[in-house]
């Protein structure tokens, strides 16, 4: 190999070298980009999670609530027809 060869061999090889640099930067910016991505769909999860299960025990507590109204609607009722019952007996 003569020695224009080998520099055009030795540039070569640095300009690789520097690209590969590059890209290994790269790619660690990407890594820890997706890394970041990661946690923040974690912490997402996790609040989503929470909100999900104080949305199911407020529906619990709703439909209690309801159960009770309609209870007291259904006794009401009743009541009010004892007193028109009473009324015309009078």
């Amino acid at each position: 190999m003569s020695r224009e060869q080998l520099e055009g061999v030795v540039r070569t090889v640095e300009t690789l070298l520097s690209e590969a640099e590059a890209l290994r930067a790269r790619c660690q910016k990407q890594s820890d980009e997706v890394r970041q991505l990661c946690e923040d769909l974690r912490n997402e999860n996790r609040d989503l999670v929470e909100r999900f299960s104080q949305a199911e025990r407020d529906l619990t507590e709703v439909k209690r609530s309801v159960n009770e109204l309609m209870d007291t609607k259904v006794a009401f009722e009743a009541r009010e027809r004892q007193v028109r019952k009473l009324s015309k007996q009078l």
